[in-house]
């Protein structure tokens, strides 16, 4: 699926997200908790109803789950990142021009860097898991092609992917491994390393998507729409003068 599609679920998982928090009913509570706020200001005190509502969601669980998955999906992703960038730099030198002893320390800090990659890769597999959801599969799908389209290289390089996606190294394998090989499989572009750091681009954004959603959901279970369609909630939190106040 291209990244047109990919987008059209995103938007298609938040508008459920956001359909499904309007819907819940405030019942009376609502006009209870702004008539007996000790702030002066309308603006504030409806925000602090409307977060308060958000608090006693009974979906909060659920929504706190997604949190912590779509936080450390971002972080690991944004790991990677930097991981692939410095794989990809190195080394300064042309192989021909390297003594033993400055191959030695390349192989060493492929192994270091390949460790932590593994570690970031693995905790964004297993965060896209727990959360599912199509995006999310089809995430997996393709890191999982990644990894097919290189097995044979990786694997000679004591890089072996399970069942359930993540990655384990050997890190003897790596350590031993030809410096040059190293950079080929794993230093170079259209690698496997190339091409996750290219994936985590869409899944950053699809991350920041769900976040925004879930903390609407969380601090604002009750929020909804004025009559020129705006967000009063968002209206609400940046300050804005202009509101349904009027």
């Amino acid at each position: 699926m291209g990244s047109n599609g990919i987008n059209s679920l995103i938007l298609h998982n938040r508008l459920i997200s956001q359909a499904r928090s309007r819907a819940r009913s405030s019942g009376g509570s609502m006009g209870a908790m702004l008539a007996n706020s000790a702030s002066g200001d309308k603006n504030t005190a409806l925000l602090d109803a409307m977060k308060s509502q958000g608090k006693k969601n009974p979906s909060s669980d659920s929504d706190l789950r997604s949190k912590s998955n779509y936080t450390t999906m971002k972080k690991a992703a944004e790991n990677l990142k930097k991981y692939a960038k410095d794989l990809l730099a190195g080394p300064e030198k042309k192989f021909e021009e390297m003594t033993d002893e400055e191959k030695a320390k390349y192989r060493e800090e492929a192994v270091s860097k390949m460790s932590d990659f593994v570690a970031d890769y693995n905790s964004m597999i297993r965060s896209m898991t727990n959360e599912g959801g199509k995006v999310n599969e089809i995430y997996l799908n393709q890191l999982k092609s990644c990894f097919k389209n290189a097995k044979a290289d990786l694997e000679e390089l004591g890089i072996t992917r399970a069942e359930d996606g993540t990655l384990s190294l050997d890190k003897d394998v790596l350590q031993a491994a030809d410096a040059e090989k190293i950079k080929k499989v794993l230093g170079s572009e259209g690698t496997f390393i190339d091409d996750v750091a290219k994936k985590t681009e869409s899944i950053i954004a699809n991350a920041d998507t769900n976040l925004a959603v879930v903390n609407k959901n969380l601090y604002a279970g009750t929020y909804t729409y004025d009559h020129n369609g705006t967000d009063i909630f968002d209206i609400l939190n940046s300050g804005s003068k202009y509101n349904f106040w009027g």
